[in-house]
């Protein structure tokens, strides 16, 4: 699997709209080999998150983060931000789920 952490930092008051802005995407828009998707929320600042993706291999993960819908979805985000965001892709050595 290959997945990626993004580190987000939101602007105040942004989190309802990034929330209903990313939710809609994930629900409304299947992607082919997307495994796993989460979004955790910092207890210490409530404007900063972390989104946890994986996909079945890079070749998924790449032909996800190329597609313009993707980027289109990107760009509606980005507008909510304080800083860009900061990415850490790689592969994923363990995934376990109960």
């Amino acid at each position: 699997m290959f997945g990626s952490i993004a580190k987000v930092k939101l602007k105040p008051g942004s989190f309802e709209k990034m929330f209903d802005l990313t939710k809609s995407n994930i629900e409304g828009r299947p992607v082919k080999g997307r495994v796993f998707n989460a979004v955790f929320r910092s207890q210490s600042d409530p404007d900063e998150l972390w989104s946890v993706v994986g996909f079945e291999d890079e070749a998924a993960y790449r032909a996800n983060a190329n597609n313009p819908q993707t980027s289109e979805v990107a760009e509606q985000l980005k507008q909510l931000m304080a800083a860009p965001p900061e990415w850490h892709d790689g592969e994923i050595v363990w995934d376990k789920r109960w």
